[in-house]
């Protein structure tokens, strides 16, 4: 039973609240497996993707660690029958944004998903008292409304406040664009904004001129350092030209299976569009070596394992010679192993979900690279993103975050000047 101070009533007589996942709570953890699952299921249908089953399992133990905050919509005419309608999945991330010249980070979150099941609520149609109605807003604005208020009062696991909120959405889907609008939320549309997938490091990427850049780690307020977000930035003209990317651990809730979610972003100020790719392709491959260091990703196709020789114990010692001989000769002779990175540890770095929300010069630079539309099903996506402190008063209270420099993990024998 969900307990009723958890809920508000709203006007209408319609009773609402916004849970946040416990682990220890037997309730949430059926839910999980159940409501969870169906959401996830009901997104992919919507969107023409596939849903893998086998794949959930990865998103119920990333959940369980820490890595997914999820929020339970939770919806009731009597507060004695409950009812967990929905729910909404999201990444503790970090939001750059421009101030003056400069690019600042603060904590963000990055929305995976956000589903309100259409069987529960024909549910609540039907047991709808006399006179009783839902939000004006509609049910679904109410809830992420009621989940950006539950960020900028409470903050995420930990207590941190994010002020800024990153997503995708689906430009013909217009009841989510509707909402969005609604909210205040800005969309990419055109050319001036996208949303990519880069699979791995293109020869394009490789074959760039490298340019110094730095990663930056970010600290978590214990003052360890986040295992899931970190920075790579560049600066040149004397500081006047900035590009920066944050780079998310995420998961896609279809498949299961690990996604790297990066938000491009300048200043304002850039160079030529020779020396932009220049940029973008360093700060790409630097992330990519920091994502084999942090080991994202899954485990690569591991080769068969070396098995002791077949001895015969119950020969003679002129076979068992000629058997430890033969292996001998078939470990001698056998095909030279792949040649690998060593700093991959048997991990291959994820995919990228690449976000430029108007940044036409960073979108056009990056497509030159390689990038291509980030497709769901049949659908391109777009980019979006969402100004939660603006939207729920919460400015004054959110600070930047606290980075620590690594010093330039690429840095160039000649360098140009900017």
């Amino acid at each position: 039973m969900i307990p009723g101070k958890q809920f508000q009533q709203q006007f209408g007589g319609l009773y609402t609240a916004v849970i946040p996942y416990e682990q220890a709570d037997p309730l949430h953890r059926s839910s999980l497996g159940g409501v969870l699952r169906d959401a996830i299921k009901h997104e992919a249908k919507v969107h023409g993707a596939a849903f893998d089953h086998a794949g959930f399992r990865n998103v119920m133990k990333a959940m369980a660690t820490g890595d997914v905050e999820v929020l339970f919509f939770a919806a009731a005419w009597d507060l004695c029958e409950p009812k967990i309608i929905g729910a909404t999945i999201n990444f503790p991330s970090v939001s750059l944004e421009r101030k003056g010249d400069d690019i600042v980070a603060k904590r963000g979150i990055y929305s995976e998903d956000v589903c309100i099941l259409p069987p529960m609520v024909r549910d609540l149609i039907v047991e709808r008292p006399v006179g009783g109605g839902f939000p004006a807003v509609g049910i679904g604005t109410h809830f992420i409304q009621a989940s950006m208020q539950h960020f900028s009062t409470k903050g995420m696991r930990g207590g941190e406040v994010p002020a800024g909120q990153t997503f995708e959405f689906a430009p013909h889907n217009s009841k989510i664009v509707r909402i969005q609008k609604q909210l205040g939320a800005r969309l990419g549309k055109d050319q001036d904004s996208s949303l990519l997938r880069l699979p791995a490091l293109t020869d394009s990427i490789r074959d760039k001129w490298t340019m110094p850049v730095e990663v930056v780690v970010v600290q978590l307020p214990d003052g360890s350092s986040d295992p899931n977000n970190f920075i790579v930035r560049w600066s040149g003209a004397g500081g006047m030209q900035k590009i920066g990317a944050a780079f998310t651990k995420g998961i896609s809730t279809f498949k299961g299976t690990t996604v790297t979610q990066g938000q491009f972003i300048s200043n304002g100020q850039l160079p030529d569009a020779p020396m932009v790719e220049s940029v973008l392709a360093s700060i790409l491959k630097a992330a990519d070596d920091e994502l084999r260091m942090r080991r994202w990703g899954h485990l690569k196709n591991q080769p068969p394992g070396k098995f002791s020789p077949s001895i015969p114990l119950l020969g003679n010692k002129q076979q068992a010679f000629r058997a430890l001989m033969q292996a001998q000769n078939d470990e001698l002779f056998a095909p030279p192993p792949a040649k690998d990175n060593s700093l991959l540890f048997g991990v291959k770095p994820p995919p990228m979900h690449i976000h430029a929300l108007n940044e036409p010069e960073l979108v056009a630079g990056l497509r030159s690279l390689g990038a291509e539309t980030r497709m769901l099903g049949p659908n391109a996506m777009q980019t979006a993103s969402l100004n939660l402190a603006k939207a729920t008063a919460t400015e004054s209270a959110i600070r930047p975050l606290k980075l620590v420099g690594s010093g330039s993990v690429h840095t160039p024998i000649f360098s140009l000047v900017a």
